[in-house]
């Protein structure tokens, strides 16, 4: 149980600095404070960062269920001659 809480809380932190991040970069960028290298670095960082926390965040994965047959009933001759 312990160990889901941490991973979900891990993977919540890093999706928060990874957004955190890129609310940075964009007005860096824009300003020109950092080069268009660290820009596009960090960038991807950021996208790997944030695939990585999403993907712990997903739940585990789970066999896939086999269809259930309908039962089938059976029919009775009533009268009148049709099937009820």
């Amino acid at each position: 149980m312990k160990q889901a809480w941490f991973k979900a809380f891990v993977g919540k932190l890093a999706a928060t600095g990874a957004l955190l991040l890129f609310l940075i970069l964009v007005p860096a960028a824009a300003s020109g404070v950092l080069p268009l290298w660290a820009v596009l670095l960090l960038g991807a960082a950021g996208v790997l960062v944030l695939n990585a926390a999403c993907g712990a965040l997903l739940p585990p994965e789970r066999p896939p269920q086999t269809a259930v047959r309908p039962r089938s009933v059976p029919l009775q001759v009533v009268r009148g001659g049709r099937a009820a």
